[in-house]
């Protein structure tokens, strides 16, 4: 037995191989022994060194969410130059990143983790707390250190590499040879070195036991598809080792074929989703605005009605249309041209069939339903669709994100007041059913097995309390809401605890991030103020925020235009409370008042129309 065998406990050897940039897993298939996939190498467009920072702490956050951006740090000699920038640096992030830990936790357990001169800034990797960084021989990672001994399964490590965990470099080719020669206690991580600054994906494949076919991760719930926070627990777990709780990276784990094929649409629709909300929102509203102002001034106000009607539809509507361009992963201009025109041909379609409130109760359902179904599927496409959460940010990559969960929130909200209003129920029935659909909707879309969105555990609940408080007439009691939501919460963790689970709530604040309670609130805080603060969001903010001012000063006429409509006027206030307390507590507070001001204009809007058919007999 060698020396390596016995430090690390008759485990194997794990080493971290470092293969040239611009690989795709293509150029893997074939390697001996190991599952192939793509990596998340961090939050946006973060720079190498960060990557490499974020497998030595299994943890990461937001370049924004620092008070200061990565300045130069760089592995010389034995320390890392630039070190204690990063640990203060570390200190001021949203969540806890504790830089260096996993190399710490491996030499606490006796274990060394070492880095050859040809890792160049993967050394990073392996850098400990106190910023040194253990070198390993001359010769390790050397061309004579990748052959291995004549004896086929000889029980010594590497040749020149003798630490139980190494990081080096060698180009593809070696990294077959090296695969091939694997003995089978040894974890081989052969890693794409990520460019200098890019948010792309990156090829890594893993050669272990166990491994095979697709890497998955419970991170990320796609199959072939991980996160470079989960390269250290893998590494604790190959050596029987416990996860600190400041990691929240998962061990990487593989099933079923290797589909390369999947995995290259994977990448390039990841690539292009973050790229295409602006188009595929922002375009489609703008264009239809402006046509719904100029018919309007055209016809000098004749069209106004149905054309507002038109537009409320349609942006109800949008959301589904983005789930289905995401089944179809168009081109850009496929896209956007979808995204424009079926929004409006199907909502045309519905004012001709359905008119009044049940062509807005059936818009709402075939935007919330379909993601509902998704969720329950094990969300397959929502992550693919510009309007979901962002992968290729690195921000999530199943369930919803914050822009679904305000939108879903106040698409049911108000679906189900229309509906409600076009069957005739009313009184305690309708209460039943607003509180239904509430817990129905957190359960889709804030369980760790299916949604996995926290907020949504707070909104929903709020949302439904508000309306059915409304619907029996008894307003104060929607003040039960607060009550009903923190219950909601502890209901979530529980469930998503029992079942296995792993949503952000249970795991960054039941089961702790290495903070306490109360850092982890503080840290959502803070975030939730420089979501309003942020510049980029300032304009549509403030222009959001004279939308309710003005909202505000009219309702005494907007209550005119509801008089006869009481389940309406609950969806409308359960919709509002809803973002209001979104707003409040969810880290993208800005975006809640953006689209519930959205929406609610708009639903408001076609409350107007209504009013006036009903004053004019039409």
């Amino acid at each position: 037995m060698t020396a390596v065998d016995t430090a690390a406990g008759s485990r194997g050897q794990v080493t971290i191989i470092v293969l040239p940039s611009g690989i795709t897993p293509d150029d893997l298939e074939g390697l001996d022994g190991a599952a192939i996939g793509l990596m998340n190498g961090g939050l946006g467009e973060v720079s190498a060194q960060q990557t490499w920072l974020d497998v030595s702490q299994g943890a990461r956050a937001f370049d924004t969410t620092y008070d200061t951006p990565l300045e130069r740090v760089y592995p010389g000699g034995e320390s890392a130059q630039g070190w204690e920038k990063v640990v203060r640096r570390g200190r001021t992030a949203e969540s806890t990143v504790i830089p260096g830990l996993l190399a710490s936790v491996l030499v606490r357990n006796g274990l060394d983790a070492a880095a050859a001169e040809s890792a160049g800034t993967a050394a990073l990797a392996v850098v400990r707390r106190d910023g040194s960084v253990a070198r390993a021989p001359t010769a390790c990672g050397g061309p004579e250190s990748m052959i291995r001994p004549d004896i086929p399964g000889a029980e010594a490590p590497i040749p020149g590499c003798p630490d139980p965990v190494t990081v080096l470099s060698m180009p593809v080719s070696s990294a077959f040879e090296t695969a091939a020669n694997r003995r089978a206690r040894d974890l081989q991580i052969f890693i794409e070195r990520p460019p200098a600054d890019s948010g792309d994906q990156l090829a890594i494949a893993i050669a272990g036991p166990g491994y095979s076919g697709m890497l998955e991760s419970p991170s990320t719930r796609t199959g072939g598809y991980v996160l470079a926070t989960d390269i250290a627990p893998t590494i604790l777990e190959h050596f029987g080792l416990r996860t600190p709780k400041a990691m929240t990276g998962l061990p990487l784990e593989s099933g079923g074929e290797l589909d390369l094929e999947r995995l290259a649409e994977l990448e390039g629709r990841y690539e292009e989703v973050g790229k295409r909300r602006g188009a595929a929102l922002a375009i489609p509203l703008l264009l239809w605005i402006g046509l719904v102002a100029l018919v309007s001034l055209v016809s000098r106000g004749l069209y106004a009605r149905p054309a507002i009607r038109l537009l409320c539809l349609s942006t109800v509507l949008l959301p589904g249309v983005l789930l289905l361009t995401a089944a179809l992963s168009p081109s850009l201009g496929v896209e956007r041209t979808i995204a424009t025109l079926l929004p409006v041909l199907i909502a045309g379609l519905l004012m001709r069939l359905a008119p009044g409130w049940l062509s807005l109760a059936l818009a709402c359902g075939l935007t919330v339903i379909p993601y509902g179904i998704d969720m329950l599927a094990g969300s397959v496409l929502t992550p693919l669709s510009v309007i979901g959460p962002n992968p290729g940010l690195g921000a999530r990559f199943y369930g919803i994100g914050n822009e679904l969960e305000s939108t879903l929130m106040i698409l049911t909200s108000i679906g189900t007041g229309a509906a409600l209003t076009c069957s005739g129920t009313a009184g305690r029935r309708a209460a039943v059913i607003f509180l239904a659909v509430g817990l129905v909707s957190t359960v889709v879309f804030a369980a760790g097995r299916f949604g996995a969105d926290v907020g949504a555990a707070i909104v929903f609940p709020v949302a439904a309390v508000v309306a059915a408080a409304i619907a029996t007439g008894r307003p104060r009691l929607a003040w039960v809401g607060l009550a009903v939501a923190a219950a909601a919460l502890a209901l979530l963790a529980v469930a998503d605890i029992v079942t296995g689970s792993e949503t952000h709530f249970v795991r960054s604040v039941v089961g702790g991030s290495g903070g306490s309670f109360f850092d982890v609130v503080g840290h959502r805080l803070d975030a939730t103020l420089e979501s309003f603060t942020r510049l980029s969001r300032i304009p549509v903010t403030v222009l959001a925020l004279a939308v309710i001012a003005l909202g505000v000063w009219k309702r005494p006429l907007i209550g005119d235009w509801l008089a006869d409509l009481p389940l309406m006027k609950a969806g409308i206030a359960a919709a509002a409370a809803g973002s209001l307390v979104g707003a409040v507590t969810n880290d993208s507070g800005a975006l809640f008042i953006q689209v519930g001001t959205l929406y609610l204009a708009l639903v408001l809007g076609f409350a107007w129309t209504a009013a006036k058919s009903r004053n004019s007999g039409g």
